[in-house]
């Protein structure tokens, strides 16, 4: 038997994990965004899912989880953003 050390593709060196994992992330960023973003959307919809009641103008809405409300907040900013943006564009 061999107790061989396996080594880096760029020199003599052996390939340690934290090198693996540095060259991992420098291949495949917009996978290691993506893992982050959906971990930190899993951690909002488990942490807001108890109801909420809002009242707006003359309508009030009770038993709304704050997960809607949230999403129903941000898809109006988005939407602001862009009426805004062309707006501004001619």
């Amino acid at each position: 038997m061999s107790d061989k050390v396996p080594q880096s593709s760029e020199g003599g060196a052996p390939a340690s994990k934290l090198g693996r994992a540095f060259r991992f992330v420098r291949r495949h960023p917009a996978r290691i965004l993506q893992v982050v973003f959906f971990s930190l959307l899993a951690i909002i919809v488990l942490q807001n899912v108890e109801p909420t009641s809002i009242d707006v103008l003359f309508w009030s809405f009770a038993g709304l989880p704050k997960l809607v409300l949230i999403l129903l907040s941000m898809a109006v900013g988005a939407a602001a953003w862009a009426l805004a943006s062309r707006w501004l564009r001619g």
